[in-house]
């Protein structure tokens, strides 16, 4: 970091898809010290222009030392890759009770702003009436909620991350690296963008996710999920992934639109990385079989009519009991080969 002080802003409407009871109402501030220390803070959507200057009061910085992300007007601000992003959704997914305390400070919130709308009508009354005690459980929370999480930042980011010497995009190797890669389709569908992985295990039982935060490489070549929409996948098994097709830029819905695509997913403990390639290939239709002709008159079937007509002489000399010459058997092959005339019946074989 440049000046060491940070202010990571996590909107409300994305931590309602990581945490299932998380209040559509409150957002969370992540503040970080180049040391590794961090607070968490928790406001209502009304409180969020305040917020920065509260973030600042926490790391105890002015406000020119303090680095918001996403960008506020007043104050610097800083790129963050998309896999610091979620190394420090990670940071925040650790704490199971903070679900928990969002609720409750939702719930303080409004209390707080009924009690200050009750003094505004009976300062407007005209008969004044004694102000109500103040209720402790309101007074706790008429401020920022602080929270310091169990976990510090030095060990979920290590320190080559805030002072990197790799080019951006690239980390070293270590203990906890995990990498598996898959096949996958990737194709366009009534639900939106779909990602079908291993797509000739499908099936009923196959689990369905749904992505809504999607970052896209710099020349769209590629684009990443966040890793939970993977969790408990293993390699081998079949996973469907479905995303907003309104997520996509309009080129890039125009081309997935065209087909099924083939696409390569590599899951690593940053991030489901997709890269889209060729379109799977049309199967080409089934030659139909040649029609084998008979032959009308095969070896076989002129080895039948020879016999035939043997017997058929033999047994006309037998009845006639007569010499077996040349102009016989030329009388009884020229009755077997002539043709037949009406009335006629054919010498058959007994």
């Amino acid at each position: 970091m440049a000046s060491g002080k940070l202010a990571y802003f996590f909107e409300a409407h994305d931590l309602v898809h990581v945490f299932a009871d998380w209040p559509e109402e409150i957002g969370l501030v992540l503040c970080l010290e180049e040391a590794g220390n961090c607070e968490l803070l928790l406001y209502h959507l009304s409180e969020r222009g305040r917020m920065p200057a509260k973030a600042a009061a926490v790391l105890d910085c002015a406000r020119s030392e303090l680095e918001v992300v996403p960008e506020v007007e007043g104050y610097p601000t800083r790129r963050v890759l998309f896999t610091d992003e979620q190394k420090l959704m990670a940071l925040i997914l650790d704490e199971d009770d903070l679900a928990e305390l969002a609720q409750d400070y939702l719930i303080n919130h409004r209390y707080e702003a009924s009690r200050k709308q009750e003094d505004a009508r009976k300062r407007q009354a005209p008969t004044p009436e004694p102000e109500p005690k103040p209720q402790p459980r309101a007074s706790a929370f008429s401020d920022v909620f602080r929270w310091k999480p169990r976990l510090h930042l030095s060990e979920s980011l290590p320190s080559s991350m805030l002072k990197p010497t790799l080019p951006e995009g690239f980390v070293a190797l270590d203990e906890t690296a995990e990498c598996d890669f898959a096949e996958g389709i990737l194709e366009v569908n009534p639900n939106g963008v779909r990602l079908s992985i291993a797509p000739e295990e499908v099936s009923i039982h196959t689990p369905v996710r749904r992505a809504r935060q999607i970052g896209f490489r710099d020349d769209f070549s590629c684009f990443v999920l966040p890793r939970y929409v993977a969790a408990g996948w293993e390699p081998g098994k079949s996973l469907v992934i479905d995303m907003p097709e309104e997520h996509f830029p309009r080129a890039l819905r125009a081309r997935y639109a065209q087909g099924p695509r083939q696409t390569q997913v590599t899951i690593t403990a940053q991030g489901v990385f997709i890269s889209p390639g060729a379109l799977v290939p049309t199967p080409e239709p089934e030659a139909a079989a040649p029609v084998r002709r008979r032959r009308l008159f095969s070896p076989v079937r002129s080895a039948l009519i020879a016999m035939v007509c043997l017997g058929l002489v033999a047994g006309a000399m037998l009845r006639e009991d007569g010499p077996l010459s040349l102009p016989f058997l030329e009388l009884q092959w020229g009755r077997l080969m002539a043709p037949e005339e009406p009335g006629e019946t054919r010498l058959a074989l007994r």
